[in-house]
């Protein structure tokens, strides 16, 4: 009797031993969880590995952990922690480490995971447990579409910066505009604490993002009238918007091509960003920039600055907490793609390494020269704006007549000027024309085609007069 009762006492004993370590547990796992949601990401990492070390059948706490691993950046050890918890038979592991194959760009594993997860739901033929891969396959699909056809950018710098206000960073040139904050508005037009505002080089145009009233982000732009006034807010079409929200426009001079963020049904993942052009009387349905520009993380902010020769985007596909990279790429006139076939070809798309993205021999330290006059300017409030920009060989950049050698080449310069005055006028004009278009004014339809119509001879003739300057003052 009394050996019956011992035994009986220690299995007792055991069990409250035991559902005392579970509680301990969960108490633990809940204290990293407060850690990491206020924001001590290391601190409930290292709660997470300890606790993960002295328990390793605790797959809340190793899915948690794992999770935290990958948004740092911790990719190898993440894989590990998550690998364990899926050999245990553990499906949420298994769908994680399909989010991160996809994020990877390894297209079968994710494809195979993300089967192995659904497969885990069912009890013969039928579903048991709710499934929460959301709309991981349509990514998955999305990225192996956009594998297809990744860009090859020149990608000459990258900075990690603060994620709040970040656009303070770009160093674009007076001639690119300016970004600003919730301040370049005017008084009356709707913001939040996200809004960014792009104001053209004139100060006639801006573009911006705001909620509507469903609390949704959307585009508005605004024409500058006589006495310092603005228009009232004109919001840009639905289309534009994809059931998600858009942030972060930025206009091209030419009044037409607009690049934007959103994070609708269409994206990769998280933000991603588009391009649209304006037609007749609104803006066209936009498309998705693609890789390596885009990925499933948040990607945002593409300002290509004609001036400097350079373009920028943001992204925190590094998963620096609490900081977002700002790239600095060299814009194509062409678009041309990585072989689909290239060993390099997810990496070039992750942008892993961009060292590999440079061309052998290429000089990049005319367009580094240009970059830097234009920060020296903003850091001086662009006081006193530049003539113009010329960046030539030799880490040369031009703002001056007095900086021209060649008589020739001053003069043709004075001419390229002189035709890029006329083709903002004329862009302007077009602007106006547009907007009286899609109020219902129909009487100069065939002025706005016959104007649209010199746009690309334009373009193209300045281009080549641009490449007369450069070369006349090379002789």
């Amino acid at each position: 009797m009394k050996t019956l009762f011992n035994a009986i006492s220690r299995r007792v004993i055991a069990s409250l031993a035991l559902l005392a370590s579970l509680v301990a547990g969960a108490a633990d796992v809940d204290e990293a969880r407060t850690l990491a949601e206020d924001g001590d990401i290391p601190g409930a990492v290292a709660m997470l590995r300890g606790i993960v070390a002295s328990d390793s059948k605790d797959t809340e706490a190793a899915l948690m952990l794992g999770q935290l691993l990958w948004d740092t950046g911790e990719d190898a050890e993440a894989v590990d922690v998550l690998e364990s918890a899926r050999s245990r038979g553990n499906r949420e592991a298994t769908l994680q480490l399909a989010r991160i194959a996809m994020a990877r760009y390894d297209i079968d594993d994710a494809r195979e995971l993300l089967a192995a997860y659904r497969k885990s739901l069912m009890k013969g033929k039928r579903q048991v447990v709710d499934d929460l891969s959301g709309n991981l396959e349509d990514q998955i699909d999305r990225a192996e579409g956009m594998l297809d056809r990744v860009q090859n950018i020149e990608v000459i710098d990258s900075v990690d910066v603060d994620a709040e206000e970040f656009f303070r960073h770009y160093p674009i040139s007076f001639a690119a505009g300016s970004l600003q904050g919730p301040e370049g508005l005017p008084e009356g037009f709707g913001s939040d604490s996200q809004t960014m505002v792009h104001k053209t080089e004139s100060g006639n145009r801006m573009v911006w993002s705001a909620p509507d009233e469903d609390g949704n982000s959307r585009l508005y732009w605004s024409s500058a009238l006589l006495g310092g006034e603005w228009e009232s807010p004109e919001a840009l079409g639905d289309e534009l918007v994809e059931g998600g929200d858009a942030v972060f426009p930025y206009l091209m001079p030419d009044g037409v091509t607009l690049y934007y963020a959103n994070d609708g049904e269409n994206s990769l993942g998280g933000y991603d960003i588009y391009l649209t052009r304006r037609g007749d009387d609104a803006f066209l349905q936009p498309a998705n920039v693609g890789m390596p520009f885009n990925s499933p993380y948040n990607d945002f902010l593409l300002v290509i600055d004609e001036y400097t020769g350079a373009g920028w985007f943001a992204t925190d596909r590094n998963r620096h907490p609490g900081k977002v990279t700002i790239y600095t790429f060299i814009p194509q006139d062409l678009r041309v793609n990585v072989d689909v076939d290239s060993p390099d070809l997810a990496s070039l798309a992750r942008l892993d390494n961009i060292a590999l993205t440079r061309r052998e021999g290429k000089d990049y330290s005319g367009v580094m020269r240009a970059i830097g006059e234009a920060r020296a300017q903003a850091a001086s409030g662009r006081g006193s704006a530049p003539e113009f920009m010329l960046a030539l060989p030799g880490n040369r950049v031009y703002t001056s007549f007095g900086d021209f050698r060649s008589k020739q080449a001053a003069a043709a310069m004075k001419e390229y000027l002189a035709k890029e005055k006329k083709l903002s006028g004329v862009l302007d004009r077009l602007a106006v024309l547009r907007e009286d278009y899609g109020r219902g004014d129909r009487s100069n339809a065939a002025l706005i085609l016959e104007l649209e119509g010199q746009l690309d001879k334009a373009r193209a003739e300045l281009k080549a007069l641009r490449g007369n300057v450069v070369t006349l003052e090379m002789k």
